[in-house]
């Protein structure tokens, strides 16, 4: 049975991984009413609402069969959230966003808009 769990180990790290793609290494997004931003580089993340949280980016996936939108996890030793970008235009900007987050036990969701950095 130990095996068989270390050959999945194996197979589930061999998959590719989905990264933010060719065109560009990051994002920078932005929301109102709340105030709020997020940078995303690679595997790093800075959440700036409320207070300033630097994360890492363990998991990044696209939606089933796509290749957007992408969600991403971010935590940090105080803060943990989900991004979600997808390839919608927003206002001037060409991707969407909406961070789940949490302050205490108080589930929070910030809508904005993002940018690609290169």
């Amino acid at each position: 049975m130990i095996g068989m769990w270390k050959k999945a180990v194996v197979i589930c790290a061999a998959l590719p991984s989905v990264t933010f793609g060719q065109e560009h290494s990051g994002f920078l997004c932005e929301g109102t009413a709340p105030d709020w931003t997020l940078t995303l580089q690679e595997d790093i993340a800075t959440l700036n609402f409320q207070r300033r949280s630097e994360m890492t980016i363990p998991h990044q996936t696209a939606a089933e069969g796509q290749d957007w939108p992408r969600a991403m996890t971010l935590i940090s030793r105080n803060d943990t959230a989900i991004v979600i970008i997808d390839q919608q235009s927003c206002g001037s900007a060409a991707y969407s966003a909406q961070v789940l987050t949490q302050r205490g036990e108080t589930p929070i969701l910030l809508t904005g808009c993002c940018t690609a950095t290169p």
